[in-house]
């Protein structure tokens, strides 16, 4: 973590140089996947929140410009499966959670309306850690993590560090590359906005067949923050 910091703070310099001004931001990410992956029986249980925030640059001197922003930024995706336990008469839910911490970078045209703004633009995102938790429920209780193993699952993977993906051999890729829109508003030195984002690239890669499916990151993202400058 504190590496991510560090290297947040060093973009940030780079870009306050010629910034007109400069602010920060923390909000809300609400992420899932645009997939074409045969689920089965898994289905999307909900969005999965996650922290959003930074540093951010802005290029506008009048009604047209440039935002660059400097991010750390939590996306993934959840999903929920109703089976039964190895025994095969006891019900069991089961929740897979993929988190993924990116560094990213958006580079906005920005335009605006009076105190509303819209923006638009790339984003390029790095990932420097993932991970994918397990946990399996009955109506009992949840199970312990030796017993989610017993069934055949992982309770708790390092998505980049282990060679199999929960028994799967599937690559997970660090880099993201994806398209933002958003909408805002500033008041004296505040802004407050709310952001969709789509990625381009396939996340991960299943090495042990040839297949043309794909798995994409996309996030809603609300935040506000405070500006600084000319």
């Amino acid at each position: 973590m504190k590496r991510i910091f560090l290297i947040i703070i060093a973009l940030g310099f780079i870009f306050s140089m010629n910034a007109q001004k400069v602010g920060a931001k923390i909000g809300l990410n609400l992420s899932g996947v645009n997939t074409d992956v045969d689920l089965q029986s898994y289905e999307t249980s909900e969005l999965l929140a996650g922290l959003n925030g930074g540093f951010v640059f802005d290029f506008t001197p009048k009604k047209v410009g440039i935002r660059i922003e400097a991010l750390y930024s939590q996306k993934g995706y959840k999903v929920t499966a109703d089976t039964k336990l190895i025994d095969g008469t006891t019900d069991v839910k089961t929740d897979f959670s993929l988190n993924l911490d990116y560094i990213e970078i958006p580079i906005l045209l920005k335009l605006k309306f009076g105190p509303a703004y819209l923006t638009a633009g790339p984003y390029f995102a790095y990932a420097v850690q993932g991970n994918e938790i397990v946990t399996m429920t009955t109506d009992v209780g949840e199970l312990a993590e030796s017993q989610v193993e017993d069934e055949g699952q992982i309770p708790y993977n390092d998505i980049f560090k282990d060679g199999e993906f929960n028994g799967d051999d599937i690559t997970f890729d660090r880099t993201d590359f994806g398209l933002n829109v958003g909408l805002g508003a500033e008041f004296m030195m505040f802004f407050a906005e709310a952001r969709y984002g789509v990625g381009l690239t396939d996340i991960n890669d299943y090495n042990d067949v040839d297949s043309d499916n794909f798995t994409k990151n996309y996030t809603i993202t609300f935040s506000a923050g405070m500006m600084f400058g000319r």
